[in-house]
């Protein structure tokens, strides 16, 4: 598990990430014996994963990559969603160990940013999870897995990285070098093994995963959830880069891929990837980052109704000129709601509407877009064009990959030092 990836994905939801309200767990919770729940699924150290936390976090992988409950769904997830579970008491024991906690309140606020994430008060959200087989308290405590592990990390790692001047004069010189060259844009959900015992089982896990997607889940949601690449709180996204700035196993693929193909299991010296070729261009092109300010109006829409959904939309958002218009358009008509992105980079945004606004006027309109049970009208609010990167977002790059580093380290000496013993 990286450093970010999971408070990132719950608390930076994209865009048009799914709330958990429109999802396909949509069933009521199975009823089920008291000791049959609460059976060990796993035993970390003598702590038990039982069957309930098993379950609970089953529902909430499906419902954060948009995927239906069937057999066949769950087959594929279980082992990843293991991996997570064991992981995270890994963690958790590390930090007990190490006398560090979070204080409720933090945990309390995270859960607040994650309704308002889904356009809920925390109450109201609470109940859209039971209703959905979920048990709030499981979110709440993998947010608390994920808010302990980074106060270990900000101790026990982040302290001791250091990123010398040399360095950032390196790969500033590199990304200057590559200049007018082909550049890819690549993304990318990795998945690690600790010795020779582990390939196996990790290399069906990274086949399942790759099943799955091809069954309909998206890339970037499959990679916040499961990848264990510093790219996970992007959905897996590396941005553009030369093919040579590649790990030399996945360059040989992409050299060979054309954008929109996904390969996979790629097997390196430490695990395995999947990867996804979004775009090819000539290096220099469009370069530096584009910031967005968005707005949303999502009108509700009832199963069997989405074109008629789509008419309406475009006809109460067809005279918008501002974000400031949204807004009181949305006040005005009851069942609409309107939402403000804040300021998102590209690489943020879903792949699914970036295109949609990087060349939508200010101020005007998109066309509407069905996705998550609602026809969605986005508008654009503030375009930023930011010259490449400087030296101390280099800085950062470089201090956030060694952090990184470290952490999959620690992780897998913690592993390997743990009695584990899987029961499912």
């Amino acid at each position: 598990m990286t450093v970010r990836r999971l408070l990132l994905r719950l608390l930076l939801l994209p865009l048009l990430a799914a709330p958990l309200a429109a999802t396909a767990l949509t069933e009521a919770p199975r009823p089920a014996a008291a000791e049959e729940v609460m059976r060990a699924a796993a035993v970390v150290n003598d702590e038990i994963v039982s069957q309930l936390d098993l379950e609970m976090r089953l529902r909430i992988a499906m419902a954060g990559a948009g995927v239906k409950d069937t057999p066949e769904t769950r087959q594929r997830l279980l082992r990843p969603v293991m991996r997570q579970l064991i992981d995270e008491r890994l963690e958790m024991q590390e930090a007990k160990r190490l006398g560090i906690s979070v204080p409720d309140e933090a945990v309390d606020d995270a859960f607040t940013r994650i309704a308002k994430n889904n356009r809920m008060a925390p109450e109201q959200f609470a109940e859209v999870m039971k209703k959905a087989g979920i048990l709030p308290e499981a979110l709440k405590q993998q947010v608390r897995a994920a808010l302990t592990w980074r106060a270990v990390i900000d101790r026990r790692i982040r302290p001791k990285i250091q990123v010398g001047e040399d360095e950032v004069t390196d790969l500033l010189a590199r990304l200057k070098e590559g200049e007018g060259q082909e550049v890819v844009r690549v993304a990318e959900i990795f998945l690690s093994f600790d010795n020779a015992d582990q390939e196996a089982e990790v290399r069906s896990t990274a086949e399942r995963l790759i099943e799955q997607i091809r069954q309909g889940a998206t890339f970037s949601e499959v990679a916040r959830q499961f990848s264990q690449a510093a790219t996970a709180s992007v959905g897996g996204d590396l941005g553009w880069l030369l093919q040579k700035e590649l790990a030399p196993e996945v360059a040989a693929q992409v050299a060979k891929m054309k954008p929109g193909e996904m390969v996979g299991p790629i097997r390196s010296v430490s695990g395995y990837y999947i990867v996804l070729l979004r775009d090819r261009r000539k290096g220099g092109e469009g370069s530096g980052e584009t910031r967005l300010r968005l707005s949303r109006i999502a009108i509700p829409v009832q199963p069997g109704q989405e074109q008629a959904a789509v008419a309406e939309a475009a006809r109460q958002t067809k005279n918008i000129q501002s974000c400031a218009q949204a807004d009181a358009i949305a006040a005005k008509v009851g069942g609409q709601t309107s939402e403000s992105a804040g300021d998102l980079t590209m690489e943020q945004i879903p792949a699914s509407v970036r295109d949609l606004v990087s060349k939508l006027p200010i101020g005007q309109p998109s066309q509407p877009i069905v996705a998550n049970g609602a026809a969605n009208v986005l508008v654009v609010c503030l375009r930023e064009q930011k010259d490449g990167l400087g030296r101390d977002q280099i800085t950062e790059r470089l201090t956030q990959q060694k952090v990184e580093l470290e952490t999959q380290r620690y992780l897998r000496d913690l592993r390997r030092a743990a009695n584990i013993d899987i029961r499912v």
